[in-house]
């Protein structure tokens, strides 16, 4: 399956962006409907009690010059059971004090206010329990000059908006998780389909990438084959023609590496899983040393190999010395003939550590996060040999082996790339 892990990580991540947005319109309407409905519970009982305190002030009668209220006018209203009345005079003779709930009037502070010819609204906690209050001054005008002659407080229980409050709220969260639910599975199946195209289109390319590379392997080997005749006649050719068929045998000995590489490439891409065996880490480093001494005569650059390793690592053998041959093959060819590349190798703390530096022109910062992408070379890089996938087949085989690679550089001084591996227990 073409990079299946990378396409279902790619449908969780949009399906997983997709239900973050969608949760948080729902929460903000959520909190809309909330403050909405709360306000109009709240408006609802405060003009309920603004009628039960104005109800109340016409139910105060003066006789003989005294003041009282009629109980009369207020029982024949049943809606009255579960609201709490204080009425007292300016004087401070209490008129009437019913209540279902004891304790609760008067509310002192804004009885003070009442007084002072201030109506409002106030909330009284009792035994966890909050009540709504209303105090309404009542004028009664004497000489031509109205005054403040009583104050009427009313009050009833703020239970029943808590309880609509608490009940919306959890009906809104049991709607909105079922909603973000059921998000997450169209969300999973819209990626899918959104992603599908793009599937296709990288599973062809991989058929195509391994296709060529198969094809081509071929006519190279054979235009290879001819210019080396060439150079074998009974009657040599002139210099002329020798040369352009050493120009040809070089170009196509590149070609046949970075076909080689793109069959590799198509073999990662296919999730293709490497060998599990048992590798010798001593038997492992020398051999890459060796090969490495090699090429680096061959190139005129010298290697200098610090080899310290014990232990066994479980992979592929011909893996792990192709991730060696790439990234001293990267030193030599970016360090000038007489410079020193350096192969370190030790093992600590349960993993293999591999260090390949040379003193060569470096890499500019700004490159460093691309270097291991297929086929990018940076300005400095276009004019060295190589096909720019070198590092993207290291960056496959550490990953495959549970492992990491990392690349410092200065410009100017060099570069080291570090590979660690787990050992085997």
């Amino acid at each position: 399956m073409l990079q299946r892990g990378l396409f279902d990580r790619a449908r969780l991540r949009l399906a997983g962006w997709y239900v973050v947005f969608l949760g948080v319109i729902l929460l903000v309407l959520d909190v809309g409907v909330v403050s909405i409905m709360g306000s109009a519970l709240e408006s609802r009982v405060d003009d309920e009690l603004q009628h039960k305190a104005a109800q109340a002030s016409a139910a105060i009668v003066y006789v003989a010059g005294a003041s009282g209220i009629d109980r009369n006018d207020l029982a024949s209203d049943p809606s009255w059971s579960d609201v709490s009345l204080y009425a007292t005079t300016a004087s401070g003779s209490v008129l009437t004090g019913s209540s279902p709930y004891a304790t609760v009037l008067p509310d002192r502070k804004a009885l003070g206010n009442g007084l002072a010819g201030r109506a409002g609204f106030t909330t009284v906690i009792r035994s966890t329990e909050p009540f709504i209050v209303y105090t309404r001054p009542v004028y009664r005008s004497a000489g031509g000059t109205a005054r403040v002659d009583a104050v009427v407080q009313v009050a009833r229980s703020a239970r029943t908006l808590v309880d609509a409050g608490t009940s919306l709220i959890s009906l809104l969260l049991g709607a909105t998780l079922v909603a973000l639910v059921l998000a997450f599975v169209a969300g999973l199946w819209l990626a899918d389909k959104a992603l599908e195209p793009i599937r296709v289109n990288l599973l062809n390319q991989k058929d195509f990438v391994s296709d060529a590379s198969h094809e081509l392997r071929t006519p190279v080997t054979v235009i290879r084959a001819a210019a080396e005749s060439i150079l074998r006649p009974k009657e040599k050719a002139s210099p002329r023609v020798q040369q352009l068929a050493q120009d040809i045998i070089s170009e196509t000995a590149q070609l046949a590496k970075m076909v080689e590489n793109l069959a590799t490439l198509a073999q990662a891409d296919s999730r293709v899983r490497l060998r599990r065996d048992p590798v010798e880490l001593a038997a492992l480093l020398d051999e890459a040393g060796a090969s490495g001494q090699l090429l680096a005569a061959a190139r005129g650059v010298e290697l200098r190999a610090e080899i310290d390793v014990d232990g066994v690592v479980r992979g592929d053998e011909v893996r792990l010395r192709q991730l060696i041959a790439i990234l001293l093959d990267n030193a030599y060819r970016f360090s000038s003939p007489g410079q020193p590349v350096v192969l370190r190798a030790a093992t600590a703390d349960g993993r293999l550590r591999v260090t390949v530096s040379d003193s060569g022109p470096g890499i500019p910062a700004e490159e460093l996060p691309r270097i291991f992408n297929r086929f990018y070379r940076g300005a400095d890089q276009r004019q060295h040999e190589g096909s720019g996938l070198g590092l993207a087949i290291a960056r496959w085989i550490v990953q495959e082996h549970g492992g990491t690679i990392t690349v410092r550089s200065q410009v100017g001084v060099g570069t080291e790339f570090t590979v660690e591996v787990p050992l085997a227990q």
